[in-house]
């Protein structure tokens, strides 16, 4: 063997040696600040989402992977709560668990109330229906548009069109009652509700005889009633058709927050004006 390959082969004998004795020894331990920080997060969301909100959320949880440690899941298109979604959220340690939907937030909240380990956070995207329920639940935040919403973007054309004594012709359902500023009890000849049998008739016979200046729907009603209705001899406003746009990128920013301090504000919470767009027909 020559001497430079006698050389070579020396030097790398005691390399390895001095590496191999060395294992085992200087090693970093992980911060135990930095375990105990580390959070999971799954996020469950309704079908037919808009892409550009898929997006967002795609964006949000590979953000809060690269730069904050977060691992994530997320269960897209998730009509209802099956089995198989049960079984995963048993079986999986989250910390907090995101629910995105009207119809699945109303699905899921009693079975989040029965799982005190996780945090939930439920996300209305929509006019919330169960917004006047109580909710004693320390595990659950439960954002919404609020029991008060309707009341508070149609208070001024209510009160406007009353003022001029204008009569509006109500319909609605048993479970959406008319605010009482607008719909005194002993004005109660002038609400239908489209959830009693056969409710139509007297509706459109109740039209003819008080000769409204509006008819005003209060909750959604089928197309086809609606079409029905453009043939009585008054306007419509509909009030049901209000809806919202949701500004996930602000509503996400603060569910991060709470994450990172590793807190939750629960209960019923009303969306901020920097949290969503309201639209109303004119």
């Amino acid at each position: 063997m020559s001497t430079r390959r006698w050389t070579r082969w020396l030097m790398l004998t005691v390399t390895l040696t001095l590496l191999l004795s060395g294992c085992g020894k200087n090693i970093p331990a992980i911060d135990p600040a930095l375990l105990q920080n580390k959070l999971s997060v799954l996020l469950i969301s309704k079908p037919n989402l808009p892409d550009t909100v898929k997006t967002v959320f795609s964006q949000t949880l590979l953000s809060w992977r690269d730069n904050e440690k977060i691992s994530y899941e997320w269960l897209p298109d998730v009509a209802a709560l099956q089995e198989q979604h049960v079984n995963k959220i048993q079986s999986t340690a989250y910390d907090y668990i995101i629910v995105v939907g009207n119809e699945l937030t109303a699905q899921i909240q009693p079975y989040a109330s029965q799982i005190p380990d996780k945090k939930w956070i439920l996300l209305d995207d929509a006019v919330s229906v169960n917004a006047s329920q109580t909710m004693n639940d320390k595990q659950i935040a439960w954002k919404q548009t609020g029991s008060d919403f309707m009341q508070q973007q149609w208070d001024q054309w209510v009160k406007q069109e009353q003022g001029m004594g204008k009569t509006l012709e109500w319909v609605t359902t048993n479970d959406r009652p008319i605010p009482s500023a607008w719909a005194p009890s002993e004005e109660a000849e002038y609400i239908s509700y489209a959830d009693a049998q056969g409710w139509y008739t007297p509706f459109q016979n109740q039209v003819k005889q008080h000769g409204p200046n509006w008819i005003v729907v209060y909750s959604p009603l089928e197309a086809s009633v609606l079409q029905r209705m453009k043939n009585l001899p008054a306007p419509i406003m509909n009030m049901a058709s209000t809806s919202v746009n949701v500004n996930w990128s602000v509503v996400l920013a603060g569910v991060l927050d709470q994450m990172k301090k590793h807190q939750l504000t629960p209960g019923l919470q009303n969306y901020t004006l920097q949290e969503i767009q309201v639209n109303k027909p004119q």
